[in-house]
């Protein structure tokens, strides 16, 4: 194989944190002596892990461009004013050199998107690369299970760094694609063809999975504090047993390494597998993750204080995450983006919106769909997404919680892999059913043709703020989305110049 070479940049710090995406402390990857320090526990392994997840909250990241902003603006869904955005519209500078405002405004938005996901594969390297000789400070099966997460973590961010810097797999398959960093060391990484990483991470992830077998989050159980931290204590009325309700959703338990397995498999078109590994999440629905109920909703849109009205704003569905971000600084990163709540928002000219027609065409006029009425909230004369904001008095289980793997995508999958047109559609109304359709099912007669494009309206309807449609766009080489795209390259980031500069390419 005859593979360039690309130096990673950003593998200099490991960053932990006891408990929340704020509470993060620094600490120099290169010296060993700290590192070592760190990792004479096993509450040490765990708030190294908590750290990661951390620096996925930052806005270069999850907590804001890969969720809310750029990549769901790419996949077409807002009614863009400012000229900021709508340069990424107009994203071409690597076809485009002369076009120098879309240069100088979107490649340093994609250049932290690469180093700091890179940085947090960095940081699990250096867990990784010592866990293997500790294992006499661990209690339990703390040892599988914080190793298997770590490994499915490290996984899926590279996943998402292929899904955006290398093309979709059905024209990219034996195209150089992007490095798989396994060591925590200041050395050159190739670059593997895309066949090739997709193997890599499908070992990775079983391994995790192996690891993984005693999850509490599959059995059942209250985890140990260093896997997990306690029980809100918070009322549901969909949840029945609360002890079950932990923050194990908050890190990369062994259902999202499944889901992941599901994505990976469905990206290369492997839908057997696919299915298999969405049916193996769906199989756990009842027990584990329960469908989000009206009454848990109906809150939302009141101005009540009352204990009963603060434990019925479930915005996000958050009993169906199979894995979420603790984002603790959420309004910050929403504030003149999308709804910023009671705080209001301090800049006006920079949001991204929907039409009233757009919103009602988005659910196909489907006003009983849970998603129309309580995720958007009236600005001016159009719409904001208002599925993640939270109330301060909002119950405390629902708060700050922005999902990464959501329940209702397995089904989606599952629809899409189904044997037959008829097993797909009753795939799709699961999750319809559970959003207030119950009344307008699909017709089981349809063909397949019918329910791609049925899948493609759900995507829509379920995943707006989460960034997930973008992606189901490039992986089919879908582009008749958006007049803005005129071209499949379009799909496909540029490693940044930075890089292409160690790499010795340019």
């Amino acid at each position: 194989m005859n593979m360039k070479k690309i130096k990673i940049l950003g593998l200099a710090v490991l960053l932990f944190a006891m408990t929340a995406c704020e509470d993060w402390l620094d600490v120099d990857a290169s010296n060993q002596v700290d590192r070592n320090e760190l990792f004479n526990s096993e509450l040490g392994y765990a708030e190294a892990l908590t750290g990661v997840y951390a620096k996925m909250c930052d806005g270069s990241l999850y907590g804001r461009e890969l969720t809310f902003n750029i990549v769901d603006m790419l996949a077409g869904y807002y009614n863009i004013q400012m000229f900021s955005h709508i340069a990424w519209y107009q994203y071409d500078y690597a076809k485009n050199p002369e076009d120098e405002y879309t240069q100088n405004y979107c490649k340093p938005y994609i250049e932290k998107m690469w180093n700091g996901l890179y940085a947090q594969i960095a940081n699990l390297n250096s867990l990784l690369n010592t866990i293997d000789d500790k294992q006499g400070v661990f209690s339990g099966d703390n040892y599988n299970l914080i190793k298997g997460e770590a490994l499915g973590l490290r996984a899926y961010l590279h996943f998402d760094l292929l899904r955006l810097f290398a093309e979709a797999y059905v024209t990219g398959k034996d195209k150089e694609s992007i490095p798989y960093v396994t060591t925590l060391a200041p050395v050159v990484t190739p670059l593997f063809k895309q066949a090739d990483i997709i193997e890599i991470m499908l070992e990775e992830l079983k391994q995790a999975k192996e690891l993984m077998v005693n999850d509490p989050m599959r059995l059942g159980v209250t985890p140990a504090a260093c896997l997990a931290s306690l029980p809100s204590g918070e009322y549901l009325a969909s949840a029945k047993n609360i002890s079950m309700w932990h923050n194990r959703r908050f890190r990369f338990n062994y259902y999202a390494v499944v889901a992941t397995m599901a994505r990976v498999y469905l990206w290369k078109g492997d839908k057997t597998n696919a299915l298999a590994c969405a049916r193996e999440v769906i199989a756990a629905q009842e027990s584990t993750f329960p469908w989000v109920q009206q009454s848990d909703l109906t809150g939302i849109t009141s101005t009540s204080t009352s204990a009963y009205s603060r434990h019925r704003q479930d915005r996000t569905f958050a009993t169906e995450h199979i894995f979420a971000l603790n984002v603790t600084d959420l309004e910050k990163l929403m504030d003149t983006y999308i709804y910023d709540g009671a705080v209001g928002l301090s800049q006006s000219y920079d949001v991204i919106e929907l039409t009233s027609d757009e919103r009602l065409s988005l659910y196909e006029s489907y006003t009983a769909d849970y998603r129309y009425q309580y995720g958007f909230t009236p600005y001016r004369s159009n719409f904001l997404v208002a599925k993640f904001y939270q109330h301060s008095l909002c119950g405390r289980y629902f708060q700050e919680r922005l999902p990464l793997i959501r329940l209702s995508e397995m089904y989606y999958i599952a629809a899409e892999c189904a044997l037959t047109p008829k097993d797909g559609v009753e795939y799709l109304d699961q999750v319809r059913s559970h959003r207030g359709l119950i009344s307008y099912a699909l017709d089981r007669g349809m063909s397949r043709e019918k329910l791609d494009e049925e899948i493609w309206k759900e995507y829509k309807k379920e995943f707006i703020g989460e960034g997930q449609l973008w992606y189901y766009y490039k992986r089919l080489q879908k582009m008749d989305f958006s007049p803005n795209m005129t071209d499949a390259k379009f799909f496909t980031f540029e490693i940044p110049d930075s890089e292409q500069a160690n790499a010795g390419r340019e």
